[in-house]
């Protein structure tokens, strides 16, 4: 009997081993629950790295105009920064300004270049300020001479190379002269349409004339041809002034127009 009863209590021990062991198994593959999750990296701060202006240039036609620019800033990955600060500021103050928010404004002719910074990154745009003349002078030269008894003439030209898109229809000139040095002697039409004149003053060197075209001109013209003679010897500046300007629409374009004097010196 002796065998047997071992044999039953070895059956038992094992039978328990077996049905212990899943057990076992299940909380070695669980772990012991004492350790913690493994944190993220935390994600770099963004930095700008690059500014880019829109549009990248300006021009101005008149003083005093404003125009906006916009900004964008981008991080070291390329992604856009909604809201980053940025600061302008203008190389040419005395050109144009620039706001706090961007928005140019043309004072003078020149160019100046607008910068945007933000940090350490900035963009830049560029302005050029040109205001389109209307150039109304005495031929093509500064100065003449002439002796005592003989004659000068003196087209009165206005110069629509600088002025692109602008029309003159309309245009009132007074020239002045030192009448003891130079001697009004008469004036002739040029190009554009009709012309009126007043002599009324021309012996004490004043003269005035009217030009007029109904449908005006983009292109250079001849506005009249003054014919002087030479007085007494001396130098005199014959000076033109424009009093009224505009074009084809009735439109003033005065502040358009800039003049030019012409010497005139007499010898005996």
């Amino acid at each position: 009997m002796l065998p047997a009863m071992r044999y039953r209590r070895l059956r038992k021990t094992l039978k328990f081993k077996f049905h212990a062991l899943p057990g076992l198994v299940l909380l070695a593959a669980c772990g012991d629950g004492g350790s913690s999750p493994t944190t993220p990296p935390t994600p770099p701060t963004p930095v700008a790295t690059s500014v880019t202006v829109s549009p990248t240039s300006l021009s101005f036609t008149s003083i005093g105009a404003t125009q906006q620019l916009s900004a964008t800033v981008k991080d070291q990955n390329g992604a856009t920064m909604s809201g980053a600060s940025v600061s302008w500021s203008s190389s040419g103050a005395s050109v144009a300004t620039v706001s706090s928010s961007g928005s140019v404004t043309s004072v003078a002719e020149g160019t100046a270049t607008i910068t945007a910074t933000s940090g350490s990154a900035s963009g830049t745009a560029a302005v050029t300020v040109a205001i389109p003349a209307i150039a109304v002078m005495f031929s093509d030269s500064t100065a003449s001479s002439i002796t005592v008894g003989n004659q000068l003439t003196l087209p009165v030209v206005v110069d629509m190379s600088q002025a692109p898109g602008l029309n003159i229809a309309s245009l009132q000139v007074k020239v002045t002269w030192n009448a003891s040095i130079v001697s009004y002697v008469s004036a002739t039409p040029g190009t554009l349409g009709s012309l009126t004149t007043n002599e009324t003053a021309v012996a004490t060197g004043t003269f005035l004339a009217n030009l007029f075209s109904g449908t005006g001109t983009e292109e250079s013209f001849r506005a009249l041809v003054l014919t002087f003679s030479g007085a007494s010897g001396g130098t005199t500046a014959v000076e033109v002034e424009v009093a009224t300007a505009g074009n084809e629409l009735g439109q003033s374009v005065l502040d358009k127009v800039t003049t030019r004097k012409h010497d005139v010196t007499v010898s005996n």
